[in-house]
C-alpha cells in the first residue's frame, strides 16, 4: 500500500497539475525587520518627546510619527518593524502634547533595511 500511495504522488505531479507548480513557485511574503531608532536629546520638560517620521507609511508618511521612548541619560528609541530591501527617508522630531514641534535641520536621513535587525544611533542634526 505504501509504494501505491507513493506513485500517486509523483503521478500526480508528473502530470503537470498546473495548480501545483503554481503555488510553489509563489513568492514569499515580504520580510520585516525591526529597526531601532536612537537618538540622544535633552528635553525642556515633561510635555516634550521625541518622534521619528519619515516617507513610509510605518513611519507615518510624514503626516504622522512614530513616538520614541525615554531611555536612561538622554536617550530616545523605540523599535519600529519595516519590510526589508526597502529604502526610506526619515528624521527625527521634536514632539510637544502631540505636535510636531521640532524637525531635525539636517537633510532628509536615509536608510535601507537589509534583512537583519538593525539599530540606527544617530545624533540630533549630524548626519
Amino acid at each position: 500500500e505504501d509504494s501505491e500511495g507513493k506513485e500517486w504522488e509523483q503521478g500526480d505531479g508528473a502530470d503537470g497539475d498546473p495548480r501545483a507548480r503554481r503555488v510553489a513557485a509563489v513568492p514569499p511574503m515580504p520580510q520585516n525587520v525591526q529597526v531601532t531608532f536612537r537618538v540622544h536629546y535633552l528635553t525642556g520638560g515633561g510635555a516634550q518627546g521625541l518622534g521619528v517620521t519619515g516617507d513610509h507609511e510605518c513611519l507615518g508618511r510624514w503626516q504622522s510619527y512614530v513616538p520614541l521612548r525615554r531611555d536612561k541619560d538622554g536617550f530616545w528609541a523605540e523599535a519600529v518593524a519595516l519590510p526589508a530591501d526597502t529604502r526610506l527617508e526619515w528624521k527625527f522630531i521634536l514632539v510637544e502634547n502631540g505636535k510636531v514641534t521640532r524637525w531635525e535641520e539636517c537633510d532628509n536621513r536615509t536608510l535601507v533595511t537589509e534583512h537583519e535587525d538593525q539599530t540606527v544611533h544617530r545624533w540630533w542634526g549630524y548626519h
